[in-house]
């Protein structure tokens, strides 16, 4: 999996202890510290990225509130990345000559971290953390895997990306430090060898992909893989209904929804009383907006994030736009916590299909709108569409030993009926695939890929 630089456990547990004591904070509290540290990364910013400088510098002298600052996309980062790092030693065509090295794992220049991601969005972005950033981004980590009820003792196994160039590998290896006889998996690992390593090492708790809990509880139902994890956290994916069900079913654990992404590490998790998924607000400034950037009231799904990281000095992160379609609830939870909670996440914006609408024109509908109703075909293990305004294939991969007609027929029906009632007039084919397979250095699960897309993505 690459040569990993671990960083000190009991530093990790020391800057772990300070943000778990801010769990009894009062809310004017936690956003009087957010706000400190807002104004610190902004003075920062401009002071030493030139990029910064120019498009914000005098809206920071004159004190401009952070939603008056214009906000940083994906392309932007990614055209602007020497201007934006505030090292000028980092390069982004040296930063990705390390990714794309033998040893990507190892630090960049003695003192960096370098991660690519882009696989479910189409849009590649490398971020760099630096000592201090990921000091505190793996303490927030633990932070909320105690938020879970667990400790350091307990015996955690995360199974994400293959491959260090992803943030999932790295952390997993930092949450697993300490513990000789933790297994490395992926969800690349051959799942003869992943079954005997998990039955070995009997995890406590669980790390990895709603998408690939559905393997593991196969693996389980068919009595080759015999564990008893008592807590699962879903990561890096939209959590379904069906499949939280699905592994309360199998392992009658609790299941955890937890939000991270690559360029602020782990945002939050559910805590027991499930009302949503905290949100580190000591760490970042989330804003949930809607197409213009104008925030949403509580309880109104925003079409994108925008998010501020608070710790990352090397690579400001100022407004930066997140295509996640989430709902934001800043009331307080039963639990006591301070933070707001996301309350729902809807997706990617980049998972809407165009469809042809019933009596003329086109209509947006989001493919997350197909998980519910085809959580009931009996034998469906994955599927994925490819949309063409008109047309509408839909990939699937069948369990073994069910009858595959039977599921492309119920498929067909189900998802032509679906968005015949939520307005769209589509033909709706269906390919049968061995499996839908990952994309990226993530190695997650792409929902909607392009019609002219080659084979799988």
């Amino acid at each position: 999996m690459g040569n990993t630089s671990l960083i000190d456990r009991a530093a990790v547990q020391r800057c772990a202890a300070e943000l778990i004591a801010r769990d009894t904070w009062s809310r004017r509290e936690l956003l009087d510290v957010r706000q400190r540290r807002l104004h610190t990364l902004l003075h920062h910013a401009v002071t030493a990225s030139p990029f910064y400088r120019e498009t914000i510098g005098p809206a920071v002298a004159a004190n401009a509130s952070l939603k008056d600052l214009p906000p940083l996309t994906k392309r932007a980062l990614m055209d602007q990345w020497d201007r934006i790092v505030t090292d000028p030693r980092l390069r982004l065509r040296d930063v990705e000559a390390h990714l794309a090295g033998e040893r990507p794992g190892e630090l960049l220049l003695g003192a960096y971290r370098a991660f690519a991601t882009g696989g479910t969005t189409g849009e590649r972005t490398v971020v760099v953390y630096d000592g201090d950033a990921w000091l505190w981004t793996i303490a927030n980590m633990r932070r909320w895997v105690q938020t879970l009820g667990a400790e350091p003792t307990t015996r955690a196994v995360g199974i994400g990306a293959p491959t260090p160039l992803h943030i999932t590998n790295r952390a997993f290896a930092e949450l697993q430090s300490g513990r000789s006889d933790a297994p490395r998996l992926s969800v690349r690992t051959p799942v003869r060898e992943l079954v005997d390593r998990l039955n070995e090492y009997q995890p406590e708790m669980i790390f990895t992909y709603p998408s690939f809990a559905r393997r593991l509880v196969e693996e389980q139902e068919a009595g080759r893989l015999r564990i008893h994890p008592t807590r699962i956290a879903s990561t890096a994916e939209v959590l379904a209904a069906d499949v939280r069900e699905l592994m309360r079913n199998t392992w009658h654990a609790r299941v955890f929804d937890s939000y991270g992404t690559t360029e602020a590490g782990l945002l939050g998790t559910e805590c027991d009383v499930a009302m949503g998924i905290h949100i580190a607000e000591d760490m970042v400034v989330y804003e949930v907006v809607d197409q213009e950037g104008r925030p949403v009231a509580d309880g109104t799904p925003g079409t994108k994030v925008l998010v501020t990281n608070l710790f990352n000095g090397a690579l400001p992160l100022i407004r930066y736009e997140i295509s996640d379609i989430a709902t934001l609830d800043s009331g307080p939870c039963l639990c006591g916590r301070p933070y707001a909670r996301v309350t729902a996440i809807d997706g990617r914006r980049e998972d809407y299909m165009t469809l042809h609408a019933l009596g003329g024109g086109t209509i947006r509908i989001h493919a997350a709108r197909l998980r519910a109703p085809l959580a009931g075909v009996p034998g469906l293990r994955q599927f994925q569409v490819v949309p063409d305004l008109g047309d509408l294939k839909v990939r699937v991969s069948i369990r073994s030993g069910v009858d595959t007609q039977s599921v492309r027929a119920s498929t067909a029906e189900i998802v032509r009926r679906t968005l015949h009632e939520l307005g769209a007039e589509v033909l709706v084919t269906t390919e049968v695939v061995e499996a839908i397979e990952a994309a990226g250095a993530s190695a997650k699960e792409k929902l909607v890929v392009m019609c002219d897309a080659p084979g799988q993505p």
